[in-house]
């Protein structure tokens, strides 16, 4: 019964709706040629980038200008040739009328001109020998309207006609730190193991916008917006072997070839964890996916399918997604789900044990040489040690604090231990009692052969800017350690449940 309701599954999987534009069901024979992979992965290395539009409009937000200065702050040491043939220099680069101008050949051209003249520049970019092309452009079909879904139609025939990638249109487009290439505007985009491929621009943000604090570093952030020619698939199929992706993130809104796509993640997932964020999920988000990139979204039931069939951890938010990538990179050392819970307050811990029962992590009775030690550090009135451990006497007392990691470590049944703390509450019993916090959580990171996992909830009530220095320094130093951070206890217990499934699914070889 099993295996007949895995195949089952699996067909639903390939049955999934989605793709952009006009593009066929997910699992449908596919009528046009693949992409050059081949020539995609010299854009994100290249050798020479083209400019299309360049200008200092200073009304213009985006413009050529602000690509060639995200460029030159990223360190890309390649030549860039603005294009624009009513310039002649732009930030001191010479500009050049048409790409079939330029003196030398470029392995990524970045189009910013309105609408009407992409077609013109596309096939400039055929005449030039290009091969790689970002369309910043937007007002395709996107708009939802006939003359953009027309013209979007066209870009794509023109772009599978010359073997062009082309990435977009209205889109973010490539960034790749360890190469120089950022084009995303106001972000610092560090280089690392991660790599983010979004139909959403914005997320694209957002995500590398608060990837300093998690310390999320980056392969490669891929902003593909429409997807006339290249989806995720394509992208996947690009880095899986790269040498820099250690994680994979996804935000989809819809895919084009479900089959390939499922093979895909199933396969990167058994050696490198797979993250997907599938947005129009439901009738409102559908409709707004639809408005956003063209895209046709699939129902839940087939995409839960996918999840199950392939392993892949499903978030539903940014901060989900940052949070997964987070504890992915840096929790060390849990076995498995038995979480202790460190904090004061009686209300607070039932509320604690609730939300680990709602993500599947067990909320273990301490054992009686747990309590026993526990008990030598706390009177009995007012407390509880049994599991969550209700103290708030053991986060106020350093030494206590330190005494109580050990034994609570100590407890075969706990493989997590969870610390909820008050920066400004320790500052207000003495200012050194930070720093002893934070050192107590770095030994029991750096701690003998086998200590538990730990995660902490670093909270701060008000704006002093001492504490919120402090708190970044110590965030650094845990993550650093192998302490994820949280900012609150419901999205502690949602990643480290994620991260946890994600551990089993592999030790089960599924």
């Amino acid at each position: 019964m099993a295996e007949q309701a895995d195949a089952t599954d699996l067909k639903s999987v390939l049955r999934l709706t989605g793709g952009a534009g006009s593009t066929p069901a997910l699992g449908t024979p596919f009528d046009l040629p693949m992409p050059d992979l081949e020539n995609l992965k010299l854009a994100y290395n290249p050798r020479a980038i083209a400019i299309v539009g360049a200008s200092e409009k200073s009304d213009a937000r985006w413009q050529g200008a602000v690509f060639i200065k995200n460029l030159r702050k990223a360190g890309y040491q390649g030549p860039i040739y603005p294009v624009n043939p009513n310039a002649q220099d732009i930030l001191g680069l010479k500009v050049y009328p048409s790409l079939i101008s330029l003196p030398k050949p470029v392995d990524l051209a970045i189009v910013s001109v309105s609408c009407s003249n992409s077609l013109s520049v596309m096939e400039d970019c055929a005449a030039a020998g290009i091969k790689n092309i970002h369309f910043f452009t937007a007002g395709f079909s996107e708009t939802g309207e006939e003359e953009g879904k027309a013209l979007e139609a066209r870009l794509k025939e023109l772009a599978l006609k010359n073997g062009i990638n082309l990435v977009g249109p209205n889109c973010m487009g490539i960034n790749v730190p360890s190469a120089g290439v950022v084009i995303l505007q106001g972000v610092k985009v560090p280089a690392g193991p991660v790599a983010f491929i979004s139909q959403s621009g914005g997320h694209c943000l957002q995500l590398c916008h608060y990837a300093p604090s998690a310390g999320i570093g980056f392969s490669k952030v891929i902003s593909f917006g429409n997807a006339a020619v290249l989806d995720s698939t394509d992208y996947l199929e690009t880095m899986k072997e790269d040498g820099e992706t250690g994680i994979f993130a996804l935000y989809v809104e819809g895919v084009r070839d479900g089959r390939r796509f499922f093979r895909l993640v199933r396969e990167i997932n058994r050696s490198s964890p797979v993250i997907v964020w599938k947005g129009g999920m439901t009738s409102p988000g559908s409709r707004a996916a639809l408005s956003h990139t063209g895209s046709l979204a699939g129902d839940r039931e087939k995409w839960e399918a996918f999840y199950r069939q392939t392993g892949a951890i499903e978030v539903v938010s940014l901060d989900e997604l940052a949070d997964t990538i987070m504890t992915l990179l840096y929790l060390k050392s849990a076995p498995g789900n038995g979480v202790a819970l460190l904090m004061g307050g009686g209300g607070h811990s039932v509320t604690a044990a609730d939300f680990c029962g709602r993500e599947g992590l067990e909320v273990p009775l301490l054992g009686e040489e747990t309590r026993r030690e526990l008990r030598k550090l706390v009177a009995a009135a007012g407390t509880s040690i049994r599991n969550p451990i209700d103290a708030e006497i053991l986060l106020r007392d350093m030494n206590l604090f330190e005494k109580a990691l050990v034994a609570i470590s100590a407890d075969p049944r706990v493989d997590i231990i969870i610390v909820d703390q008050h920066l400004d509450m320790l500052k207000e019993m003495g200012k050194d009692n930070i720093e002893r916090f934070g050192s107590a959580i770095l030994k029991q990171a750096r701690g003998h052969s086998g200590a538990k996992g730990i995660a902490v909830l670093m909270e701060t009530w008000g704006g002093d800017s001492d504490v919120a220095a402090e708190r970044v320094r110590l965030q650094k130093e845990f993550l650093k350690n192998g302490v994820p951070v949280y900012r609150t206890l419901p999205r502690a217990c949602r990643a480290l449940s994620k991260y946890l499934n994600y551990r089993e699914f592999i030790r089960r070889g599924s």
